[in-house]
């Protein structure tokens, strides 16, 4: 038994295993190095193969393993291990078929803003450092003939910086002193242009694109960036912010997934400069849902492309054995030989190396896990098919031994079952070394002043009458993991929310088709569908959710300027052809506000209409539209284990006051929650 003094000071402390999870690879967790090293080992493998390949070839590796096995905690091993040399770029699922391309630059572009952990500087930073640097040696040391251009001071000045390899000195040469840092960017953007152009072409949009990418990293002032982002990611941006980072806008007919691929190319060339690129897609499950053969299909020719048009690039998909399976029989071969020229399997590991995961979390209490459990517990709680279960099943111990809240139903069976399995001599043993341990922790707690509660936690606790309290009676397991879930995965987007984030329009929409199209399972006659105007209109990215009696149309206008105005007249157009429809227009309130006349007097003239509503989303409202989607993708990929109407349920009671859930209420109609 835990020593009383002992357990009265954990419960001050954290849960060691109360994270089991690992939501994306920039994360840091406690890792157990030795556990799938030798699987670890052939992924690096594979890297260094596209290094030393004299075509740098993009290769593809598929990590396949059960639900909670560590597929994304390996990744999280990789960035570790690789952040400072090689760039790691993190793709969720895409949820838009007709924005897949622009989906994955979009998020290659939210990875490569993101600063490198315990370094000032972004993933972007170190590409454009080293690649800088190697332009320069290029241009003017090992093949100045080929550009013609006479070197001049600031040629010498940047070569005198970087000649011992310390690239990153390019971010703070002249930092003090704001008009020569200036100077000096504009030089490096005109000698990349120059390099880009007379190696590969003057012609589409790379050109710009790299500029602009020059641009963000001669910028340190956060507004700046932030301008140049929004860019980089097209979104509409008013003039009047591009003209001081001097940007023209973008040509409102652009394609976005040519323009995302010419952007991917530039990342995929620019690294044959610097280390091989690392892009990991991740939380893929729910492609091979039946509703999602589209999304699938883009997905699969999305991919053909990278392989195909970005060099130099190490792609991980992360699969489930049976959505590998589908992915074999959906996709042609040439989109399969690709991403599979290696196999690494991920099977479930030895008991020692388990303990010795439960016993790296343990590190941060210092006391290993043969102190906190008994050998029957630590069987218990390693009985579990997946890793993140035997951890999830170590925190419920914990909780009950240090915290006295009940055990799951799952492990007082177990439990009990474990018991069974001993002798009834064992059994009298034991019952009689409990009775002396007893008294012995009665007379230690006297006499240090501890209060104790010896009463059984497996039964739920009762008033005077003889009741069940209300705590107890309200809330079932399933009601808690979730309710836990939602507490923790809203403080994360909580304290993410200032960070630089790339939303769309697109990405967005995409996000509310998948609520409302898990919402079936409680309501399965709603129908989703879209509006579209006679001629060939651009209207804001939406989604038309209706029932027998009742049909919403739910906008998202992130763009600025001309493109604001534009389809906000085609959206106000729709509104009075569809009158048996409620309109919404939402806006992130991180965006730039509205401004131009005309684009007032549309605003306001949809404000004005009777069955029309303008929606700002606060930092509340949209970290509950991202935890809503969040949790949906979490069940699908089985990283929660709760039954998905039964989490829909209480995330409808929890946030009934959020606007889109609201609508839900209205659909979904009278039903108990």
């Amino acid at each position: 038994m835990i020593d009383l003094n002992l357990q009265a000071q954990l419960q001050k402390r954290k849960n060691p295993f109360g994270s089991s999870r690992v939501d994306h690879p920039f994360q840091v967790h406690n890792d157990a190095d030795n556990v799938f090293s030798k699987e670890f080992h052939r992924i690096q493998s594979t890297l260094k193969d596209i290094k030393q390949d004299i075509n740098h070839q993009s290769k593809g590796v598929v990590v396949i393993g059960e639900p909670g096995f560590g597929k994304t905690h390996l990744m999280m091993r990789l960035a570790n291990s690789r952040l400072k040399t090689n760039r790691l770029l993190f793709i969720r699922q895409p949820n838009n078929p007709d924005a897949v391309i622009y989906h994955i630059y979009s998020r290659i572009l939210e990875s490569l803003i993101r600063s490198i952990p315990k370094i000032n500087y972004t993933q972007l930073e170190y590409l454009i450092a080293n690649s800088c640097a190697n332009i320069f040696q290029e241009i003017i040391v090992e093949n100045p003939h080929l550009y013609l251009q006479k070197t001049s001071k600031k040629d010498r000045d940047i070569l005198a910086e970087v000649e011992h390899g310390n690239y990153l000195k390019l971010l703070t040469y002249l930092s003090s002193d704001i008009k020569a840092r200036r100077e000096l960017w504009e030089h490096i953007e005109n000698r990349v242009y120059l390099w880009w152009v007379t190696n590969y072409s003057s012609a589409g949009y790379a050109p710009e694109i790299l500029k602009g990418i020059i641009k963000f990293c001669g910028y340190r002032a956060i507004d700046y960036r932030s301008i140049i982002r929004e860019w980089l990611a097209m979104n509409e941006v008013p003039q009047k912010y591009l003209d001081k980072v001097r940007i023209a806008s973008w040509n409102q007919s652009i394609n976005r997934e040519e323009v995302s691929l010419e952007a991917l190319k530039i990342f995929g060339y620019l690294s044959l400069l610097d280390e091989p690129l690392i892009i990991v897609f991740d939380q893929l499950e729910g492609l091979g849902r039946e509703y999602n053969q589209n999304l699938l299909h883009s997905f699969g020719e999305a991919i053909k492309e990278i392989f195909t048009h970005v060099p130099n690039s190490l792609i991980i998909l992360n699969l489930f054995p049976d959505r590998w399976e589908q992915f074999q029989q959906e996709f042609d071969d040439s989109i399969i030989d690709r991403i599979s020229q290696c196999q690494v399997f991920l099977h479930k590991p030895s008991e020692e190396q388990l303990k010795t995961i439960l016993n790296e979390k343990s590190k941060s209490i210092n006391i290993p896990i043969e102190q906190i459990f008994t050998p029957q517990e630590i069987q218990t709680i390693l009985n579990r098919n997946s890793v993140r279960g035997i951890i999830n099943s170590a925190a419920d111990f914990y909780n009950y031994k240090i915290h006295n809240i009940p055990l799951p139903e799952y492990l007082n069976v177990e439990t009990r079952n474990t018991i069974k399995l001993q002798d009834n001599s064992n059994l009298q043993s034991l019952a009689s070394d409990i009775k002396q341990v007893k008294e012995l922790v009665l007379k230690i707690a006297e006499k240090l002043d501890i209060e104790s509660n010896l009463e059984t936690n497996s039964e739920a606790k009762v008033d005077k009458n003889g009741k069940t309290s209300i705590a107890q009676a309200t809330q079932t397991n399933a009601d808690k993991i979730i309710i836990d879930y939602l507490n923790q995965q809203y403080h994360e987007l909580e304290e993410n929310y200032s960070e630089s984030q790339i939303i769309t329009s697109s990405d967005d929409q995409g996000k509310l088709e998948k609520i409302f199209a898990s919402f079936k399972i409680i309501k399965p006659d709603i129908k989703l569908d879209f509006l579209a105007l006679d001629k060939p209109k651009k209207i804001p990215d939406h989604l038309v959710i209706q029932t027998a009696t009742l049909g919403y149309a739910i906008s998202f206008l992130y763009d600025g300027g001309n493109a604001f105005f534009s389809r906000m007249t085609n959206w106000n157009e729709l509104v009075v052809k569809n009158s048996h429809l409620n309109f919404y227009v939402y806006r992130d309130a991180r965006g730039y506000q509205v401004s131009g006349e005309k684009s007032l007097a549309e605003l306001d003239k949809f404000k004005n209409l009777d069955n029309a509503e303008y929606i700002v989303l606060t930092k509340d409202e949209r970290i509950i539209f991202e935890l809503v989607y969040q949790i949906i993708v979490d069940i699908q990929n089985q990283d929660l284990e709760v039954k998905l109407d039964e989490a829909l349920l209480v995330v409808l009671k929890r946030y009934s006051h959020h606007s889109l859930l609201k609508i839900a209420h209205k659909v979904i109609g009278n039903i108990s929650i």
